[in-house]
């Protein structure tokens, strides 16, 4: 006699926006941030819906609602705001910072693999938080402004006594970093330079050190070539 009784079916796997809200409900209303490049990133809030039940996403940037992590990242996309694929769980933080850990930890996603090296993930981010306090009243570096650029960050140093405005430019590609410095506009030939200027790893404390000689040192007027000036 042949036997009725069929074999279980695979529990099927739930999709990572309602499952992630299931293991952390506490995430409700919460801030997400996706990052598509190690230097850019795109809010996202985490909501419920009580009457149907279910989780979604809202974007900040283009107020819209989305069902799942893919139909937002592909939204993006679309709109020509990144290249590629990218993972949901692998690119998506709790907070915006890439260094931290991905929603992939907390699905139990055991095989996903992060997108930067962590020798490589000195961003603007990192820069900025370190240097968010020290450029008020009274710190270190008080009176200097910080505005991201396209591909980096842009450091404007107070004026002093008889000197001019210094800027700082910082560009960020594949996890390496390249520097401009700028008097009156003017680009400050690298060769008067006390630190390399081209594409290269460094560490925060080599990029904290540069921001810190920008900012300290005196401008030496009359000697300029071709529209270049040098210290």
């Amino acid at each position: 006699m042949e036997s009725d009784i069929s074999p279980p079916l695979k529990r099927q796997k739930k999709e990572a926006l309602q499952e992630l809200i299931q293991i952390r409900p506490d995430l409700k209303e919460k801030k997400i941030y996706f990052f598509p490049t190690l230097n850019k990133y795109f809010e996202g809030v985490l909501m419920y819906d009580i009457k149907e039940k279910k989780s979604f996403l809202y974007c900040c940037k283009r107020d819209q609602r989305f069902e799942t992590f893919s139909q937002w990242i592909n939204s993006l996309k679309n709109r020509g705001l990144f290249k590629g694929h990218r993972s949901a769980i692998a690119t998506i933080f709790l907070e915006p910072n890439p260094t931290s850990s991905p929603i992939a930890t907390i699905l139990r996603e055991p095989d996903y693999k992060l997108y930067w090296k962590k020798t490589l993930l000195i961003n603007s981010i990192e820069i900025i938080k370190f240097f968010q306090d020290k450029i008020l009243p009274g710190e270190e570096f008080a009176g200097t402004a910080i505005k991201e650029i396209s591909e980096g960050l842009e450091f404007r140093f107070p004026t002093k006594e008889h000197q001019p405005e210094k800027k700082l430019l910082i560009f960020f590609k594949s996890g390496l970093q390249s520097y401009e410095v700028r008097i009156f506009n003017k680009v400050v030939q690298d060769i008067y330079l006390p630190f390399l200027v081209k594409a290269m790893k460094r560490t925060l404390n080599d990029i904290i050190n540069i921001i810190r000689y920008i900012f300290s040192v005196e401008i030496c007027h009359g000697q300029s070539t071709i529209g270049n000036f040098i210290f």
